[in-house]
């Protein structure tokens, strides 16, 4: 009876179904060994094609005897040598059932054989060859987009000159048709957006209005710039400030200051 290949793996359910991409082994007691059991991974193949990649393996808990075995081509078989105890726990093992009991028969080389090794030496080589053709690629690309560039701006060039005597003689029919007048030219940039208009300082209202700038105050609040502190019956240095004569003084620094910058000149030559 042929298997069916949309079969699933369902150990619960009885259905003990694998597809095997690469060759499957069963194992075979070693008869050598006499003080030790040892196995021998022995691969599976068509008796008719001779086939031993691409096998389907099948096993219905319940109805079938023995595990049921087919080809790529189609050939069928059953496969006594399978024992099918291990081919169920095997069939668990792949439905991600882990038994330690069982391990042993994996580590024996039953089920279907480990994929290659990497061959990194090939796998550098395939990633350097696919670089060389992403730059070459992209080389081509840059080349391709500058040549097309240079093209365009050729074509276009050549375009208005030959455009030139029709763009003459459309001109002189709308001038006939105005009466003798040229058309009259757009301009092609956009006119500047206005400024703002500027807010005028308040020393400008100010004088507008006539109104008189507020009068300076004192620098301390506390003595009022007199240096001392006084009430009835109390007159005491402030502690706030340095009195008028050492404010004085800094003014006389600053302005000494000044004077050897140069600013006082430049104030005085810029008025």
């Amino acid at each position: 009876m042929p298997i069916s290949p949309w079969r699933a793996l369902s150990p619960d359910n009885g259905d003990h179904y694998l597809f095997f991409e690469r060759r499957f082994r069963y194992i075979v007691e070693d008869p050598e060994h006499t003080w030790r059991r040892a196995w021998i991974p022995t691969v599976i193949a068509c008796p008719v094609c001779e086939a031993d990649t691409g096998l389907r393996l099948a096993f219905k808990t319940g109805m079938d005897a023995v595990v049921e075995a087919a080809c790529p081509v189609g050939h069928t078989w059953v496969e006594p040598r399978v024992d099918v105890s291990q081919w169920m726990a095997y069939c668990r093992y792949r439905a991600g059932q882990q038994e330690i009991d069982w391990l042993w028969l994996i580590e024996a080389g039953f089920g279907e054989e480990p994929p290659p090794p990497i061959d990194y030496a090939q796998e550098i080589r395939k990633g350097a060859v696919e670089i060389a053709k992403y730059g070459r690629r992209k080389v081509r690309a840059k080349i391709r987009r500058e040549v097309r560039s240079v093209k365009k701006k050729v074509s276009k060039r050549v375009r208005n000159e030959a455009m030139r005597p029709v763009a003459a003689l459309l001109r002189t029919a709308w001038t006939m048709q105005a009466g003798g007048v040229e058309p009259v030219k757009t301009a092609r940039r956009r006119p500047a957006e206005p400024k703002p208009p500027k807010t005028p300082p308040v020393a400008a209202y100010r004088k507008a209005y006539g109104v008189q700038a507020p009068a300076k105050g004192p620098t301390c609040l506390v003595c009022e710039d007199t240096g001392r502190i006084t009430a009835p019956g109390i007159s005491v240095p402030c502690v706030e400030c340095d009195g008028p004569a050492a404010a004085a003084l800094a003014a006389a620094e600053r302005r000494a200051d000044r004077a050897r910058q140069g600013k006082d000149e430049r104030r005085t030559t810029s008025k």
